[in-house]
């Protein structure tokens, strides 16, 4: 789809609507307001039509319709100061007798927050409702070349193109290795081959299961789907590291056999690393649900950005990364065992450029026989300590 008009020109990909993120000063007033602010970016774009926009705001005075459109830009310990004297000097900014000039200070404050909590939308057009946003447009433009927008007194609105998404033509690997995973596996592998990206393989590697895996495996009819066996149990970083050996995508992933995806994860995963050539690995909000799924008592976990690797596993279930990565990291650490994703996170983040997406594409299944509730916090937390430790990120 292309939309040409006097002063914008938009280029889409026919299978998706346009995308916003609203950057204002408090999303305790949106509620309510969404269709209003779908009409002003349409009015700004040329009639563009797009999804729900979500917003990020420097503060919240009340409760959001939605806790998932609604974001505040990251603020990590030790930043508290810093980040209330911005939000000090913006909302001064906003004030008609006050120049507009203190919110550059703000920006210099917190202007990489922002960008990031933006970016971690993943939008198409950011619009800034703020009568300063075009001290941010530095800040932005990289990411976002051309294609910020603003109807605010004072700051400056520019006509802005933004290039068709390529169609989807990296292969996709996931490998999903199961341990006597009977119970969900099956869920498992049809939300892979059910995504809406067709380009992908799934390598399903049992790790010396006594129970009939292989028979699950044979009911999909699907030649996108690989079984590989170990004869004895050898732990899930060498069912990682056996996957991955087979796997052919120049795009890799992996999941559980008690999660799922929402039917557009991969998609959207590839989508952002595709126009964001600088990352290499993406990550994304979560969807929590119960043993049985929990429908209509699901929850959201939203991710932190990267830097706080060195305080959590901050990437959860729901990732992608380039083949590059895989190359210059190497393989699971086979003793990480309870920690081997973090693990290697940590080893990514050291040598990769990471961003998350704020965006729930993945269902996060909470059992009594999960792995990581088989052990004791305690003991978890030891074996993140000795990461932090092994890779200096204590």
């Amino acid at each position: 789809m292309s939309r040409v008009t006097a002063e914008h020109t938009i280029v889409a990909s026919a299978d998706m609507r346009m995308r916003a993120c609203v950057l204002t000063m408090d999303l305790g007033t949106i509620r309510g307001r969404e269709d209003a602010f779908r009409r002003r970016l349409a009015a700004l774009t040329g009639g563009e039509t797009f999804d729900h926009p979500s917003f990020v705001g420097l503060r919240q005075s009340a409760p959001l319709p939605d806790g998932t459109i609604g974001h505040q830009p990251y603020v990590s310990p030790g930043n508290y100061t810093r980040a209330r004297l911005a939000n000090t000097m913006f909302r001064l900014a906003e004030a008609p007798a006050v120049p507009h000039q203190v919110a550059r200070y703000g920006v210099r404050l917190a202007g990489d927050a922002i960008a990031e909590s933006i970016l971690a939308c993943d939008p198409d057009v950011v619009m800034l409702d703020v009568s300063w946003g075009h001290y941010l447009r530095d800040r932005l433009e990289p990411e976002f070349p051309g294609a910020v927008v603003s109807d605010k007194p004072g700051s400056r609105s520019q006509p802005f193109v933004r290039s068709a998404d390529t169609p989807g033509e990296a292969k996709v690997s996931i490998v999903l290795p199961t341990y006597n995973g009977t119970k969900y596996i099956a869920q498992s592998i049809q939300s892979c081959l059910d995504q809406s990206y067709r380009n992908l393989e799934v390598i399903v590697v049992d790790d010396g299961s006594r129970e009939d895996v292989s028979g699950i495996v044979a009911r999909f009819d699907d030649r996108r789907l690989l079984y590989v066996r170990h004869e004895v149990n050898r732990g899930l970083p060498a069912a990682l590291n056996t996957g991955f050996t087979r796997a052919t995508g120049s795009l890799l992933t992996w999941t559980s056999d008690d999660n799922y995806y929402a039917p557009d994860a991969i998609a959207r995963l590839v989508r952002f690393l595709g126009r964001h050539p600088s990352i290499s690995f993406v990550y994304s909000s979560m969807f929590i649900v119960d043993e049985l799924g929990g429908k209509g008592q699901w929850r959201v976990r939203h991710p932190l950005p990267p830097e706080d690797l060195i305080r959590q596993n901050s990437v959860g279930g729901c990732f992608m990364y380039t083949r590059e990565v895989y190359r210059t990291i190497g393989d699971y650490d086979s003793s990480a065992v309870l920690v081997e994703d973090y693990d290697y996170w940590t080893r990514v983040s050291k040598r990769f450029r990471m961003h998350r997406l704020l965006t729930p594409l993945y269902y996060y299944r909470y059992h009594e026989q999960s792995l990581t509730s088989k052990h004791s916090p305690d003991e978890v937390a030891r074996r993140f300590e000795v990461v932090r430790q092994q890779h200096g990120v204590a």
